[in-house]
């Protein structure tokens, strides 16, 4: 592998901190998304509905019901996981040298955590929404997995070297 010139190793770093950047706050676009009114449970049990009948026929109204939360629970788990993840990346490239690891992981967990209480803080002037402290609570352990996730990665598996990041 060719080494870089220290301008282009510059380069290269920014434009990685940018992208990193870049991806974080694609994350919160999506998931600002997921949590308007075109996204609530009524909208989306059109889809999900037809689609567990498919799946599972012949099941009762309860199951469907309890089917359709279980998967737009997950989804809060799943989304604000991907955004404790790429928070964290982006915080890591951020860093100075002598930021540690728990500083790195607490400042992406509040921004995952700030990002969950704005979206329920909205859902709740949207007549068609519920906002509830508890989905704040499952996006941050989410957000909390992943940065679990991550950190474990880096103090367990193959060492980083100098300013690398997650994959």
């Amino acid at each position: 592998m060719r080494s870089l010139e220290p301008s282009e190793a510059a380069r290269h770093a920014r434009r990685r901190l940018w992208v990193a950047w870049l991806a974080v706050a694609l994350c919160v676009v999506v998931i600002l998304g997921l949590g308007s009114a075109e996204f609530g449970a009524a909208e989306t049990s059109r889809y999900l509905l037809p689609l567990l009948r498919w799946l599972l026929p012949g099941r009762s109204g309860h199951i469907y019901y309890e089917l359709m939360v279980l998967i737009r629970k997950t989804a809060h788990v799943t989304e604000y996981g991907l955004l404790g993840w790429l928070a964290f990346r982006a915080v890591w490239l951020s860093r100075s040298q002598q930021s540690a690891l728990a500083q790195v992981a607490l400042l992406a967990l509040a921004l995952a955590a700030a990002v969950a209480m704005a979206d329920e803080t909205r859902q709740s002037f949207l007549p068609s929404r519920t906002s509830s402290p508890w989905d704040v609570a499952l996006d941050v352990s989410g957000a909390l997995a992943a940065i679990g996730l991550a950190l474990l990665w880096l103090r367990h598996g193959r060492p980083p070297a100098a300013g690398s990041p997650p994959a």
